[in-house]
C-alpha cells in the first residue's frame, strides 16, 4: 500500500499571546493519522494566509518566518523519506519524535556526565551510598581531564568508539596511575553515561559492545590466626601507633568497615538482659543495620580506648585512611609479621569474617547478618579457604582405610630406558 505522507502550518486561534499574536503550528499527517506540535514561531492573525499556510509578504517579519517554515517543511520531507528507506515504517508521532529530538540540540559528553551525575546525587543516602555518587563524581573529573588532555572538550555521544575508550584506558593507567580495579569502575561509569545517550536517542550503536572491561581479581587479603596473635602480643613504643593498631584489631574482631569504626558511639554498644553486649548501628555504606555480640577480646579493647566515658563517640581522635594504612603497614612489620603481608583498613573487616567467623564453622548467614551485607552473595566474597584449613580438613582422609586400599593397589612401572629398541 502507497504511503501517504502531508505537512500543514496553522495557527492556533483559542490562544494568543500579550500581544496579540498566535502560535503557529505544524501538523504531521502520515497515512490516514495526524501529529502536531508548536513551531516556536507566533504571528498576528489577520496576518495569516490559511489557504497558502503562510504569512502575507507585506507583514512584519514575513520573509524570516516563512523561511523558517519552509525550512521545516524541506527537513520533515526529508526526513521522511530517510525513515521510509531505513526502517520501512513510519507513523506521524514517530516522525514528530524524530524530528524535534533533531532541533534539540545534542548534549557533550560533559553535559551528559554532569546530568547523570547530578540525577545520582538526588538519590545519595537513600537507594545510593555517598561513597558511590562520590566515586562516580571522581570518575567524571578523570574523563574531564582526559578530554582536555586531548583538547576534546566538545566531545559528542557520536564520537565515543573503541579508539577513544581504549585511549581513555591508557591514559588512566599511564598518567593517573590508577590501577586496573579503578579503570574498570571508570570505565563502568562512562558506560552508564553512553547508555543514557543510547535511551535518549543521541547514539544508535553503543560502542562498548565491542570493549570488554574486565575485574581483576585481587587475594582478599586477612591474617591468619598466628599473625593476629603477633599483632596482640606487640606493644607499639609510640601512643600513635598504638591508638591504630587497637583501631585494626576492634575491626579483627568485630568486621566494622573503617567509615563505621570512625562513627562508632557509645550508644551503639547495648547490652541484653543476660548480660550479653553487642554492637547495632547502621553500616555508613549500605544503611543495612549490622548486629555484632562482643567477644571478650572485643570488649576488652573498648574498654581501654573508652577510658571509662559512658558517652560520645568510642575514638575521639580518627587517622585519615592513607594515615592508617600506612601505619598499619608499618606496625604489621614491627610486629614481627612477613614484611610482603599486605594489610588495609579493610583486611581487618576480611581478618573477622574469614578467620574469626568462618574458619571456626560459623554459618555463612549469620556472618552476613554480623557483616551487614544486603545480599549473602557479597559475604561469599569473604568465604576463602585458607591453607591452614585445608590441611586440617584433610588430615583424616591421610590415614583412612580408603586412601590405603588405594595405595596398595599402585602398580609402578619402571621408567622406560630409550637406548633399548622393542
Amino acid at each position: 500500500m502507497k504511503s501517504t505522507f502531508s505537512v500543514l502550518f496553522y495557527i492556533d486561534r483559542s490562544k494568543t499571546n500579550k500581544q496579540s499574536k498566535c502560535v503557529i503550528r505544524c501538523r504531521i499527517t502520515c497515512n490516514g493519522t495526524s501529529s502536531s506540535f508548536s513551531t516556536g514561531l507566533s504571528t498576528s492573525p489577520n496576518d495569516w494566509l490559511a489557504r497558502k499556510a503562510r504569512i502575507k509578504e507585506e507583514a512584519n517579519r514575513a520573509s524570516f518566518v516563512n523561511l523558517q517554515l519552509n525550512s521545516m517543511d524541506e527537513r520533515l520531507h526529508t526526513l521522511y523519506e530517510l525513515t521510509l528507506r531505513e526502517e520501512n515504517y513510519v507513523t506521524a508521532e514517530y516522525l514528530k519524535e524524530q524530528y524535534l529530538r533533531q532541533t534539540k540540540p545534542i548534549p557533550t559528553l560533559i553535559e551528559l556526565y554532569q546530568s547523570l551525575f547530578e540525577s545520582k546525587e538526588e538519590l545519595k543516602g537513600h537507594t545510593l551510598s555517598k561513597a558511590t555518587v562520590r566515586a562516580f563524581k571522581d570518575s567524571q573529573k578523570s574523563f574531564v581531564r582526559f578530554l582536555r588532555a586531548s583538547n576534546n572538550e566538545e566531545c559528542l555521544p557520536q564520537a565515543v568508539d573503541k579508539d577513544l575508550i581504549e585511549s581513555y584506558r591508557l591514559f588512566m593507567l599511564r598518567d593517573l596511575g590508577n590501577k586496573e580495579s579503578s579503570v574498570s569502575n571508570r570505565l563502568r561509569h562512562l558506560h552508564q553515561v553512553i547508555r543514557k545517550a543510547l535511551q535518549e536517542q543521541y547514539i544508535r550503536e553503543d560502542p562498548f559492545d565491542f570493549i570488554d572491561i574486565e575485574t581483576p581479581t585481587y587475594e582478599r587479603n586477612a591474617l591468619t590466626s598466628d599473625e593476629l596473635h603477633k599483632l596482640l602480643s606487640f606493644r607499639p613504643h609510640k601512643s600513635v601507633d598504638n591508638h591504630c593498631r587497637l583501631i585494626f584489631l576492634l575491626g579483627c574482631f568485630t568486621g566494622l568497615a573503617f567509615s563505621d569504626l570512625k562513627k562508632l558511639r557509645m550508644d551503639d554498644v547495648y547490652t541484653l538482659s543476660d548480660g550479653r553486649r553487642y554492637i547495632s548501628l547502621c553500616r555508613t555504606k549500605t544503611q543495612n543495620r549490622c548486629i555484632i555480640p562482643l567477644l571478650p577480646i572485643a570488649e576488652e579493647i573498648l574498654s581501654i580506648v573508652s577510658g571509662g566515658r559512658k558517652e560520645g563517640l568510642i575514638f575521639r581522635e580518627f587517622p585519615t585512611n592513607s594515615h592508617f594504612n600506612r601505619k598499619i603497614r608499618e606496625i604489621i612489620i614491627k610486629a614481627g609479621l612477613p614484611p610482603h603481608t599486605e594489610a588495609t583498613s579493610h583486611t581487618a573487616r576480611h581478618t573477622f569474617a574469614t578467620t574469626i567467623c568462618l574458619e571456626n564453622g560459623l554459618p555463612i548467614e549469620t556472618v552476613s547478618k554480623m557483616l551487614g551485607h544486603r545480599f549473602i552473595s557479597t559475604t561469599e566474597l569473604y568465604a576463602k579457604v585458607s591453607k591452614s584449613k585445608i590441611a586440617r580438613e584433610m588430615q583424616p582422609l591421610m590415614g583412612s582405610d580408603t586412601t590405603r586400599e588405594l595405595r596398595k593397589a599402585l602398580r609402578v612401572c619402571p621408567p622406560r630406558d630409550p637406548s633399548k629398541k622393542p
